[in-house]
């Protein structure tokens, strides 16, 4: 039994670890699809909470079922031939444009927090990538044991600083779409749940029963929502200023002196260390299984591609790929859903 609740927390942390990327360490994905719509937000929060929940687990759990070899073979599952093979195709292209908008906020943090050349960044960054990516499945998960609980207690220092209680001001934009609110965390659970696939197949596959992915899924998304909920209340107070920053979360600790933000931007520099590797640790495992290249090949040419992609800007990458991609995967949840519901009618 102890083991079980080990596996399961290792389990949560891990899920949790790569959700938890650029755009939601840094707090400007948070802004993008919840922290924009105001209180309505808010209720997109407590909808993504529950989402991250089920899809979680309904992945791993699939994963464990059919002895997935990759997600492809769950994207089989979900969509059938030749639908699943196109959804695949899909997918390979969404995780090399996510990695690179990952790359490219590693330069950020490296120009904005430590006032270093971002290019700088980027170069570190891909060399370490490639190191840690190549001792697998294994180093992820020790990577995000570690670093996960830190960013969950930075999260919760940054909610108690900014003290939004005090604050009755929430900014609300103007949208042109007016339930943008609603389809947004949506589209936020879609692209996350879709693009965890690269550790929690593997994850699903590897486990030796059900129950430490169900109690795994449940800790991790409830963590998810918590981190939301907090970094979306700090945010909040700060807006509309506080959206025209490269890295929002960094810039409200900026009050603090040196010490503490210059922490926090270590550990944001962290999260998305860690979430770039499993990202580039999923691509590689399927293009290796696809083209039957050496991994040292398939590992060069994805970090060169994102290298390219990067020179766009972090800004601009989420901006504009973030919203689209997640409408492009939203069918991911559909068919989640689906095969649930066939299952239980059968």
């Amino acid at each position: 039994m102890q083991g079980s609740w080990k596996t399961a927390w290792q389990i949560a942390f891990t899920y949790m670890g790569t959700v938890v990327g650029a755009g939601f360490a840094s707090g400007k994905e948070i802004i993008e699809f919840f922290v924009q719509y105001g209180l309505q937000g808010l209720v997109g929060v407590l909808l993504a909470t529950c989402l991250f929940i089920w899809a979680g687990i309904r992945v791993m759990l699939i994963s464990y079922r059919i002895q997935a070899d990759s997600y492809q073979a769950v994207s089989t599952y979900l969509f059938g031939h030749p639908f699943g093979t196109v959804f695949n195709a899909l997918l390979l292209t969404v995780l090399l444009g996510i990695t690179s908008v990952m790359l490219a906020a590693t330069g950020s943090i490296f120009w904005e927090a430590f006032q270093l050349p971002s290019q700088l960044g980027i170069w570190i960054s891909m060399i370490a990538i490639f190191f840690v990516t190549r001792k697998g499945l294994f180093a992820i998960h020790r990577v995000n044991s570690i670093f996960v609980p830190s960013l969950v207690a930075f999260t919760f220092l940054v909610f108690c600083y900014v003290q939004p209680w005090e604050s009755q001001v929430i900014i609300q934009v103007e949208s042109l779409r007016p339930w943008a609110w609603l389809s947004s965390p949506l589209y936020y659970v879609a692209l996350n749940v879709s693009l965890t696939q690269a550790v929690l197949v593997p994850i699903g596959r590897q486990s030796k029963s059900e129950k430490p992915l169900i109690a795994g899924g449940i800790i991790g998304g409830l963590g998810i929502g918590l981190l939301l909920l907090l970094a979306f209340a700090s945010l909040s107070v700060k807006m509309p200023g506080i959206s025209h920053t490269e890295m929002p979360m960094i810039a409200l600790l900026q009050g603090l002196g040196r010490t503490i933000p210059l922490l926090f931007s270590l550990l944001v520099y962290a999260e998305i260390f860690s979430t770039v590797v499993a990202n580039v640790f999923g691509l590689s495992e399927q293009l290796r299984l696809v083209t039957r290249l050496r991994s040292t090949t398939i590992l060069i040419g994805i970090l060169v591609i994102s290298y390219l992609v990067s020179f766009i800007g972090f800004s601009s990458l989420l901006r504009i790929l973030y919203p689209l991609f997640g409408q492009l995967v939203l069918f991911f949840l559909v068919m989640l859903f689906y095969r649930q519901w066939r299952s239980r009618m059968s």
